[in-house]
């Protein structure tokens, strides 16, 4: 059987680097309530870790109208499973694998110590790096980053920049805009605290010019034993902050029609080839988004081909999901994550989106209107949802 769970805290405990760490209130509630979320990209006859099962009416009304063919498990039934599991969560670290084990999975299902340092490894922003490395002169392309290791390097560093837009300093295990300190005008002293304790903390901090964004985009890959898939893009949308907004649903065809207004087809090519042939030599297996710009640099349009790599599932995965296997094909929209300061707020958004864009299915698969993609429960605060039209 398929096992798949939603743990998007992955990136921190992997900056936490031990096998006992503990998400805060805020992120437990998220993950709770968007547990579910695997059901729109989970193979049908798997099943869902949830914590309780208390949401089976919203699964057997998703199940009636796209006959997904998911079940629920339940955290206190992992004992009980008989015969072999594949474990499939939104990524792996060493404390969500002491959870799984410390409630009932049998070890030869799960990664060990010296895998899961492997991918703790690959997983941090020097890898980066790496990858542009091979970009470097390479026309209608951009994008370079330093590890750095003290404050003096971190004030040479922004010197260099300040007067091409400034620098952007990330710590070497985060996700979703969050670990980021951007400096723009200045490095002060608050600033200078920000690295040394990441440096101190984590060993280096990594360092990337703020370029001239014009649209954000990514690459999705599944890594398997014999070779590395595209499964297509991913448009998507962040704020000033780098923080995620959502991804747009659209065809893999009409993203490529939107990027292919600023850059060659041909650019966009050798950047997958590149890419791929990169991602086949780090050993690792499953899914992989590999974020990229397309920026206004020297008065041309050229890529930035890496600004991030995600060795685990993404939002844009999800998104590709959602747009190839539940839309029709001329339907188009947004998926989105929201977080709301109240229940009650959050209840109110979804009754009215949906008598504003009601529901409408054409042959199994969404024409128009609004859909939340996991339950509202009595205690949701975060949403995930789609809006199509």
């Amino acid at each position: 059987m398929r096992l798949y769970i939603f743990n998007p805290d992955t990136d921190l405990a992997l900056a936490n680097g031990k096998g006992n760490y503990t998400p805060t209130q805020k992120v437990r509630q998220m993950i709770n309530d968007l547990a579910l979320l695997p059901l729109w990209y989970a193979k049908s006859g798997s099943f869902v870790l949830v914590d309780q099962i208390s949401d089976q009416d919203y699964l057997e009304e998703m199940n009636k109208l796209f006959k997904l063919g998911i079940k629920l498990l339940a955290v206190s039934e992992l004992g009980s499973l008989q015969g072999s599991v594949e474990i499939c969560p939104w990524g792996w670290n060493q404390s969500f694998r002491n959870m799984l084990g410390r409630a009932g999975i049998d070890h030869n299902y799960l990664p060990d110590d010296a895998e899961l340092e492997a991918h703790r490894q690959l997983s941090q922003r020097k890898v980066v790096g790496e990858l542009l490395h091979l970009f470097e002169n390479v026309p209608d392309f951009c994008g370079f980053s330093l590890n750095l290791t003290n404050t003096k390097e971190c004030d040479l560093f922004f010197n260099q920049m300040r007067d091409r837009g400034g620098v952007v300093f990330k710590e070497p295990w985060s996700s979703s805009g969050k670990g980021l300190l951007w400096c723009r005008d200045e490095l002060n002293m608050r600033d200078r605290n920000w690295c040394q304790r990441v440096i101190g903390d984590e060993g280096y901090v990594t360092a990337m010019p703020i370029y001239n964004k014009v649209q954000d985009f990514a690459m999705e890959f599944f890594v398997g034993e014999a070779a590395v898939s595209f499964l297509g893009y991913s448009l998507f949308n962040t704020d000033h902050k780098g923080f995620y907004k959502g991804n747009a649903l659209l065809g893999n065809e009409e993203i490529e029609r939107c990027l292919t207004n600023y850059v060659p087809k041909v650019s966009l090519d050798r950047t997958l080839q590149m890419v791929e042939g990169f991602l086949a030599q780090k050993g690792y297996k499953g899914c992989v988004g590999v974020d990229m710009m397309i920026c206004r640099e020297a008065g041309e349009m050229r890529i930035h081909p890496c600004v991030e790599i995600n060795y685990r599932a993404t939002m844009g995965y999800v998104a590709r999901v959602l747009k190839d296997n539940y839309l029709s094909d001329d339907a188009q929209g947004w998926f989105m994550i929201q977080h709301f300061r109240t229940h009650e707020e959050l209840v109110c958004f979804v009754e009215e989106n949906k008598v504003k864009a009601p529901l409408h299915i054409q042959q199994g698969r969404i024409h128009s209107g609004f859909l939340p993609l996991v339950p509202v429960l009595r205690s949701t605060l975060n949403l995930a949802y789609i809006e199509v039209s």
